[in-house]
């Protein structure tokens, strides 16, 4: 009996240190931030990313424009019916300061800032390939790439950002891939694989998901 005291008594400290060790880890952990009030939302149009102006280069610069012109009937589909989502218009940036910058965010922050908006969506698209062949039959898969990046006026922070960056795969050799756009055994064109993505991606984000 003597020898099980003796054992109690020497745990007795261990136990107090593991006790306070845990609390304090319990002390130290950081609770997650309130999500920011954002009223209102500025959404700049489409930015095609930059190439390099050669002439080869061409075939990708008118791509990428008519990619951009894509996702911009696209989120004017989505955010259709908000009235709290205004869409910032081209003259509109042309008159800032920072337009001849070339950088999406300085432009954002600077246009939401004026027109006193809580945050802007600024979107860049990357790559934006037709597909080649039939709806059954393709030679050539559509390929999307673009992000999505919310701008907060308050503290000038991205607070959310988002990327889709896929080409569709025969259904045999990417079974996930395929059902993940709703495309079942067809292949999707350009603007259907951008309107799976955009709508995918925007409805993950607490301040742009659709009602």
């Amino acid at each position: 009996m003597k020898n099980i005291h003796f054992f109690g008594a020497a745990l007795a400290p261990l136990f107090l240190f593991l006790l306070a060790a845990g609390c304090s880890q319990v002390m130290l952990e950081v609770p997650e931030k309130e999500p920011l009030a954002i009223n209102s939302i500025g959404i700049l149009p489409v930015h095609p990313a930059a190439v390099a102006v050669l002439e080869a280069d061409a075939a990708t610069r008118q791509q990428l424009e008519d990619g951009a012109t894509v996702l911009d009937f696209l989120l004017g589909d989505y955010f259709q019916g908000r009235d709290n989502v205004h869409f910032i218009a081209q003259d509109t940036l042309e008159g800032l300061q920072s337009y001849a910058s070339g950088d999406p965010l300085r432009l954002a922050l600077e246009a939401g800032q004026q027109l006193q908006y809580d945050a802007v969506l600024v979107t860049d698209i990357a790559r934006y390939q037709t597909r080649a062949g039939s709806t059954y039959a393709s030679d050539k898969p559509a390929s999307v790439a673009f992000s999505f990046k919310l701008l907060a006026m308050a503290n000038g922070q991205v607070i959310w950002n988002g990327e889709f960056d896929q080409a569709q795969q025969p259904l045999f050799e990417n079974i996930l891939g395929s059902r993940s756009t709703g495309s079942g055994f067809r292949w999707l064109t350009a603007p259907e694989l951008a309107a799976a993505g955009l709508t995918k991606k925007l409805n993950s984000c607490p301040y742009l998901l659709r009602d």
